[in-house]
Parts: C-alpha cells; sequence; structure tokens
C-alpha cells in the first residue's frame, strides 16, 4: 500500500458496549486502516431508542486506507450487532486562507485653493 493511493477517511458509530470498541479497531486494522486520530468512546443518551438501546458509546477515528477497503469495513461493521450506527465520510479538505490583502494606501489630496487665492495667482502669472 502506497501513501499515494490511500485517502483520508472519519468514522463516527454508537456502539452498545466498550468491549465492542475492540471489535471496531480490529475490523479496521483488518482491512488495513492506519490510524490517525482516535477519540475514544464515551457513554451517551440517546434522544430516541436505538435496536432497543436508549444509552450507546459515541465515539469517532480518523484513518487513512485505500478506497477498495472502505467496502469490506462497511460490510464487516455491519455483520456486528454491537455496532448499533455508524457513519463513514471523507473529512472535507482544508484550505489555506489567503493572506488578507493589503489596501492600497490612499494618497493625500492636493490641497483646496480659495477663489482669492488663485485670482492672486493669476494676476501674477499675467504680469
Amino acid at each position: 500500500m502506497s501513501d499515494e493511493s490511500q485517502k483520508e477517511y472519519e468514522i463516527a458509530f454508537l456502539l452498545s458496549s466498550l468491549e465492542a470498541e475492540k471489535d471496531l479497531e480490529g475490523a479496521l486494522r483488518q482491512n488495513h486502516a492506519e490510524f490517525t486520530y482516535q477519540k475514544s468512546a464515551t457513554e451517551q443518551h440517546l434522544a430516541y431508542p436505538i435496536k432497543k438501546h436508549n444509552s450507546a458509546y459515541f465515539g469517532f477515528y480518523n484513518f487513512k486506507t485505500e478506497p477498495a477497503n472502505i467496502k469490506l469495513i462497511k460490510d464487516a461493521l455491519a455483520l456486528n450487532a454491537n455496532v448499533l450506527r455508524f457513519m463513514i465520510i471523507t473529512p472535507p479538505v482544508k484550505i489555506a486562507s489567503a493572506a488578507p490583502q493589503a489596501r492600497p494606501e490612499k494618497k493625500p489630496a492636493a490641497a483646496v485653493v480659495s477663489n482669492q487665492a488663485l485670482e492672486e495667482k493669476l494676476e501674477e502669472i499675467l504680469k
């Protein structure tokens, strides 16, 4: 597996027990996933029952693997009864924000000359 063919993925999951987290990690490792970040599962009360569970353990992992392995991972997790729900996504690409552009400096406007000063200047020129 080369790094060029691997893509970054994120999996979020709800588990029925903490022991199921090891099964989930095993399924990912078995399909050649390399973990880049792991947020261990913590117990959460569910807004509605999922498969007759009122609470579940929620966690998420970031990992790299080849796109062909994602189907195998999904199939393995779908067969695991301890995995209540899971979702695999491709995280959005982080685009570095461009540096703010400097505004052009405003040149001071020419001094406004009064009519009287203009007439005096004109008188000098005509002499």
